[in-house]
């Protein structure tokens, strides 16, 4: 299963921001449907959980989102080089079993 990430809007605020939209785990279906576990923004808005069918709209979103932290990946400039570096020094430990 893979994450399938989309330009979108929430369906009940079209006036809102453009975000990246993450479709967790999700499994094609047929044509624009895919089964996902869960459905979220970049920036942290849970639009669905437990598993969730999503039929995909041409709403005519544009290639990149226009949500200031979906585009800094939800957290701030800081927060993410300090992240970042602790993934790395994580990852450089060894194994244990």
């Amino acid at each position: 299963m893979v994450e399938v990430r989309i330009v979108a809007k929430a369906l009940d605020d079209f006036g809102d921001d453009w975000h990246w939209v993450v479709l967790h785990d999700a499994e094609p279906r047929g044509d624009r449907t895919y089964r996902a576990s869960s459905v979220d923004t970049i920036c942290g808005i849970a639009m669905a959980e437990g598993g969730v069918v999503v039929t995909l709209h041409d709403t005519g979103a544009p290639d990149q989102p226009d949500c200031t932290r979906c585009l800094s990946e939800g957290v701030s400039p800081g927060l993410r080089q300090a992240l970042d570096e602790a993934i790395e020094v994580v990852q450089a430990l060894p194994a244990s079993r």
